[in-house]
């Protein structure tokens, strides 16, 4: 008795679950699989809609330019996958409106503004993209930290980015500020990366020390780094102290009490940092890794840091910015800045490489590139199948400087545009112009005589058709008789 209820009982239950995902599993099936559908982003209007639904799943399908854009950091929760592509000349002179605790090496706790692509990436993540010609331009008076993707990451991945021609400007004053690489302050996940990124740091207060960071992958916090490639040229001008790196300023474990096994490993970094510190109890911290390790309890291998060279200059009345280095970016030659003037060269884009415009200081032989263009194939298209109004079309092309070949569907006809075809193939054909009358003395074709084919008058047309009808009677007559015949000699 006890096992007929007991199964009883496993059939209502094995019957609710049925029912339960009868009804209520495919909707919620459904609904997952649209929300791992990434939204495509081909334009500068469809990448600022992000801010609208943050939590998103977003994927480049074509390189945007910027330029000329405004863009206000915000706050990102979901997934951005660059598919590859790139985003040019983006440029951020203002920082978002999220705010996040951040600490110096003391536990000391600010109250912390942010600047980037994004300001904030909460447990999102951020891969496969390539950022030409970035340009973050801070000025602040508040604690502030400034970056090229985020600001400051929460449990984030950043992976697969690279920068090309970055520049992270941030001047400041406020106890607490710093740039890095790729991104400011935080925790979570950096891998596979490659910045070639100039940061600069000013402090535009001479009265006061400051807590200040730089790092060519990120300022302060205690995110892993692992398989990144950093080139930095560093500029920091610091009444207070100085925390700097080639991967991290300063890398430090909060809030206080909290345990975590870090990981630093197979990463290189070359470049230089210039750098003062105008203050008597001095720090001076600049490392081709890491400036100062608050908590050491991460692994550290791999890491390739001999074409990084540190230089402290001991002069103070001039703040240290990117103009009297020479190119290449990492040849060690330590100059104070001049007041550039530059020359500019265009270089067109390719079929497979972005153009750009190339500034050299006549002075000191700086250089720096800015106004990335798209590179593109110049196609000569020929239309290999029409469009209809219920059919795509389809074009072939063929690109005039490199022979690189595609398709592309053309779309189907509106009504409008098919109603137009319709007309213009149903226009009657005009009526000849009339006969000119003739000319006194001159011969026209109707002087000339024109021998006339003798008329029938429709007597043809019915004798041929009494023909056919003839030839029709005497066939089924002969028919007849062949069948009958046939039958009569069996009998």
């Amino acid at each position: 008795m006890k096992k007929k209820a007991v199964f009883t009982i496993l059939v209502a239950v094995f019957a609710a679950v049925a029912l339960t995902g009868a009804f209520r599993g495919p909707k919620a099936k459904a609904d997952e699989e649209k929300e791992l559908v990434p939204v495509e982003i081909s334009t500068p209007e469809e990448l600022l809609a992000i801010r609208e639904n943050p939590r998103g799943i977003y994927e480049l399908t074509d390189d945007i330019d910027m330029a000329g854009v405004e863009w206000i950091p915000f706050e990102f929760f979901g997934t951005l996958n660059g598919g590859g592509h790139a985003i040019l000349n983006l440029s951020v002179t203002t920082v978002g409106t999220e705010t996040r605790d951040t600490y110096d090496g003391n536990m000391k706790v600010y109250d912390t503004y942010f600047a980037g692509l994004f300001s904030v990436l909460n447990n999102a993540v951020v891969s496969n993209l390539t950022l030409y010609g970035l340009q973050v331009k801070i000025t602040e008076d508040r604690p502030v930290f400034a970056a090229g993707v985020a600001g400051y990451m929460e449990n984030a991945i950043i992976h697969n980015v690279t920068l090309r021609s970055a520049l992270i400007d941030l001047h400041a004053h406020d106890r607490m500020f710093g740039v890095g690489g790729l991104a400011g302050y935080g925790y979570g996940k950096v891998s596979n990366c490659d910045a070639e990124v100039t940061l600069v740091t000013t402090d535009t207060d001479r009265t006061t020390r400051d807590e200040q960071y730089l790092g060519g992958v990120y300022g302060a916090g205690y995110a892993d780094i692992v398989d990144c490639k950093v080139n930095i040229d560093g500029y920091i001008s610091e009444t207070g102290y100085v925390h700097s790196g080639g991967l991290v300023g300063m890398y430090v474990i909060y809030p206080k009490g909290t345990a975590y096994a870090g990981a630093v490993t197979g990463n290189t970094v070359k470049g230089k940092i210039t750098f003062f510190e105008n203050n008597t109890n001095r720090r001076a911290y600049c490392e081709g890794r890491i400036g100062e390790v608050m908590n050491w309890t991460f692994a550290y291998n791999g890491n390739d840091i001999s074409g990084f060279k540190p230089d402290e200059i001991f002069t103070y009345d001039t703040d240290l910015t990117p103009m009297g280095l020479k190119t290449p970016r990492d040849q060690y030659q330590p100059q104070l800045s001049c007041d550039h003037e530059d020359e500019t060269e265009v270089v067109a884009a390719t079929c497979t490489e972005f153009g750009y415009t190339k500034h050299t200081c006549k002075k000191c032989g700086y250089v720096w590139n800015t106004d990335y263009k798209k590179h593109s194939h110049d196609f000569e298209w020929t239309v290999v199948k029409e469009p209809t109004l219920d059919v795509f079309g389809e074009k072939e092309g063929v690109c005039k400087n490199c022979g690189e070949k595609t398709t592309e569907q053309i779309a189907k006809l509106t009504q409008a545009e098919w109603d137009e075809i319709l007309k213009l193939s149903q226009t009657p054909t005009p009526e000849p112009s009339p006969t000119p009358e003739p000319t006194e003395g001159v011969e026209t074709p109707s002087d000339t005589p024109v021998e006339e084919l003798p008329s029938d008058d429709g007597n043809a047309g019915r004798i041929l058709l009494i023909a056919f009808a003839v030839l029709g009677v005497v066939g089924c007559a002969a028919l007849f008789v062949i069948i009958f015949g046939t039958r009569s000699k069996r009998r």
